[in-house]
């Protein structure tokens, strides 16, 4: 009988091989419904990026199923959580990610630096205790703790949830958040000097207006088109059409006096575009703009959203119209058609007009405001974040390069080390 062949760098039935005469590596299996084995070239001759490149293959491609917790690379069940569900593509074969992509990427690189070569099984609560103290000697706060934990189980409990594993073990978190940086909230002062800088940039100008008038998040900013607009009667469907709501829901708002004349124009793409295309990311013009404002750099996109709360709230607007406006209240069948009462949020609508009263009639709709990229001549070198697209993964063989390189999720291989 011939003896088999080692199959090298094996993981959940793929392995490595190799050609005559060739030194390509090719991920390697055996189709049982066709009776045959088949392969698909690497696109390299190394054997420590094929190693790579085969776990992120499987992670793509292999249909997983009801393992045991023992058997499953955690590494595997992170890399599937990656490309599944954080940075995926749609049925038109474009490149999603979620808004927190990014917070992923860095909390999945931090799981998978730690826990190495470890299986499913070896999420013990000691070991994990362990992983607490690792990321605090790091100097890790409570709550970024919390939050990196919180990745990992979001992983792992999708596998379970998919039937990927046959069992889930509990996923520790940190309860004391007290270290928590507290939202920065702006001052009238300040966000006259905001207000008055930003009109150096009509898109994030636009951004602002759009932002302080809707209380939305700055995705939900970015992402707002005519076509959920109804100025008719006045509303603003922060979902877009299509759009499934998730945790971080998006209501229907009133438009506010201030806000109306930055919505009335109807051929655009996006509210807030450069020449005309959508933009992905608005955190390094709004950084550069706080800096030459002369406000702290704890002023981000989200100070928005957290200064009109808490100014609506001082200004006795009810605590359940806010929570509506943020998205945090859960809406009810009978509430479905309230969005079509003339008072719709009216407490909070009026209370946004006065507060921009308050800032100043400077601060009123101005036509030169528009976001309008044609007419407005800005140097393209103060929007580099935005006009500079992120680099998407190529063809499958040379995406690993990418997954190694750029999230620093790198999937354990048999020959690396714990």
């Amino acid at each position: 009988m011939r003896e088999k062949r080692e199959r090298i760098g094996e993981i959940a039935g793929y392995w490595l091989s190799q050609r005559p005469r060739s030194q390509r590596w090719y991920a390697t299996w055996f189709d049982a419904a066709a009776r045959q084995t088949k392969r698909i070239s690497l696109g390299t001759a190394d054997l420590r990026e094929a190693q790579v490149l085969l776990a992120e293959f499987v992670a793509k491609n292999a249909r997983v199923q009801n393992q045991e917790p023992a058997d499953t690379p955690l590494a595997e069940v992170l890399l599937r959580y990656w490309h599944g569900h954080v940075c995926k593509l749609d049925g038109q074969g474009r490149l999603v990610r979620i808004a927190s992509h990014e917070q992923a990427k860095h909390g999945l690189a931090l799981w998978n630096e730690y826990w190495g070569e470890a299986t499913i099984a070896d999420l013990t609560i000691d070991r994990q205790e362990a992983f607490v103290i690792w990321l605090k000697d790091r100097g890790y706060k409570n709550a970024y703790v919390s939050r990196v934990l919180s990745v990992g189980r979001a992983a792992v409990n999708r596998a379970w949830k998919r039937q990927e594993i046959k069992s889930a073990p509990f996923i520790i978190d940190e309860p004391d958040r007290s270290d928590q940086t507290e939202r920065y909230r702006l001052t009238l002062d300040e966000m006259r000097r905001l207000l008055t800088t930003a009109r150096k940039w009509p898109h994030l100008h636009t951004f602002c207006m759009i932002a302080l008038n809707t209380l939305a998040r700055p995705d939900a900013v970015l992402d707002l088109s005519p076509r959920q607009v109804d100025l008719e009667i006045r509303r603003i469907e922060l979902n877009p059409p299509g759009r499934k709501q998730t945790k971080k829901r998006r209501p229907v708002v009133p438009i506010t006096e201030t806000l109306l004349p930055y919505l009335k124009a109807r051929d655009l793409e996006r509210f807030v575009n450069w020449h005309g295309k959508p933009i992905k990311s608005i955190k390094k013009v709004f950084a550069t703009m706080v800096k030459e404002a002369g406000l702290p750099k704890e002023v981000t996109p989200y100070s928005l959203r957290h200064t009109m709360a808490a100014e609506l709230r001082r200004r006795g607007v009810p605590a359940w119209e806010v929570q509506g406006l943020l998205g945090h209240k859960a809406v009810g069948v009978t509430e479905v058609y309230a969005r079509f009462d003339p008072d719709y949020m009216a407490t909070g609508s009026r209370a946004i007009d006065d507060y921009f009263a308050e800032l100043g009639p400077s601060f009123r709709y101005r036509k030169a405001d528009l976001n309008n990229s044609y007419q407005v001549c800005v140097p393209p070198a103060l929007h580099s974040a935005e006009i500079r697209l992120s680099v998407e993964p190529r063809n499958f063989a040379v995406s690993g390069a990418w997954m190694v390189g750029v999230t620093g999720i790198e999937p354990v291989t048999p020959t690396m080390s714990t």
